[in-house]
């Protein structure tokens, strides 16, 4: 049975011979059980289409059912493994956006915690802890504000489960249809979470002197949400205003 999916001009970011970026459209899940509707399972079923290898394409990262964005598929083992790499090595440079409410208090920040899996029902959510996690370290930039919501771009340093809504939380600024991060008040904002992946920049995985910035645009409900909410998406809107400052390197000791 054919899998319905979204146009292919309208999904696709870039290709190669080694890789497919797609634009995920917010709902879908990247991989399933019986991968029925799945993304993994829609681009697979593209591949046979074109008389491709399907089994050949495999998932690289993952992003939430609910979240939009750059997603990207290898085309072989060698080639999933070096993007795995990358990714797990934090030579991936990741950039997301999202609807916050209320606005961050301040509008750069730092937010650099240890998080940990707990178990709750019909699944799980991650906790900040004092030990026993994992690190998790995010620079958070405020872009644009609305009458309610901010326009918030997060920059995560790993690849944590959920490490930016856990990062907004945390700041008193959950994403607007959060749950489980913003609780219900919070997520009748808006019909779904409103975070977008918005970019990744990385080395080509067979082309290590290629650089690649993979971008998405905001889709049309964020626009829209932001846009009723009186807010204005900047020109710049992937311009780092600031750099997080360079830590201090330690004394070099006298000799005596």
């Amino acid at each position: 049975m054919a899998i319905a999916r979204p146009p292919d001009s309208a999904l696709i970011l870039f290709e190669d011979e080694a890789i497919v970026v797609i634009d995920k459209p917010a709902g879908l899940l990247v991989h399933a059980e019986a991968d029925a509707g799945s993304v993994l399972a829609m681009m697979r079923q593209r591949e046979e289409e074109r008389g491709l290898d399907p089994e050949a394409l495999h998932l690289v990262h993952r992003l939430d059912r609910e979240t939009s964005g750059v997603l990207i598929l290898g085309r072989g083992a060698d080639v999933t493994k070096t993007l795995g790499a990358a990714f797990r090595d934090r030579k991936v440079h990741k950039r997301y956006l999202a609807l916050t409410h209320p606005v961050p208090a301040v509008r750069w920040a730092e937010v650099d915690h240890m998080l940990a899996a707990k178990r709750i029902q019909g699944g799980e959510r991650m906790v900040v802890v004092e030990r026993g996690g994992v690190q998790a370290s995010s620079e958070v930039e405020v872009l644009a504000r609305g009458r309610r919501y901010g326009l918030v771009r997060v920059l995560p340093d790993q690849g944590r489960k959920h490490q930016v809504r856990v990062a907004l939380a945390e700041m008193g600024a959950p994403i607007i249809g959060d749950f489980l991060y913003g609780g219900a008040r919070v997520a009748r904002m808006a019909p779904r979470m409103m975070l977008h992946a918005r970019g990744l920049e990385l080395a080509h995985p067979t082309q290590p002197d290629r650089h690649l910035s993979l971008k998405a645009p905001l889709p049309a409900d964020f626009l829209d949400l932001f846009a009723d909410d009186g807010g204005l998406i900047p020109s710049d809107l992937d311009r780092r205003h600031r750099k997080a400052p360079p830590k201090p390197r330690p004394k070099p000791r006298r000799r005596r």
